[in-house]
């Protein structure tokens, strides 16, 4: 009787384990799926970032041309009052 009694209890053990880990391991993927949601949206913050960059790329190439086209239209101009200058009326 007393060998039963400790195969009870060792079963009852091993069932208290089992619950245990399957709490345990229902938590762990609860916290994997909100690490899976966390992870997305750096994600999408990361293609927002890299949109913003190129954006920023953009514009500094346009700023570059335009003061590109600023020289020459000011040296234009500077040649143009040159030439009025030169001519007299």
């Amino acid at each position: 009787m007393e060998k039963m009694q400790m195969l009870e209890e060792k079963i009852s053990k091993v069932i208290d384990k089992l619950k245990f880990l399957s709490d345990e391991n229902s938590a762990l993927h609860e916290k994997i799926s909100e690490l899976q949601g966390e992870l997305h949206k750096k994600n999408e913050e990361l293609q927002s970032f890299k949109q913003e960059l190129n954006n920023i790329d953009a514009l500094k190439t346009d700023i570059s041309k335009l003061n590109s086209e600023r020289e020459s239209v000011k040296s234009q101009v500077e040649n143009l009052i040159k030439e009025l200058e030169s001519v007299e009326l």
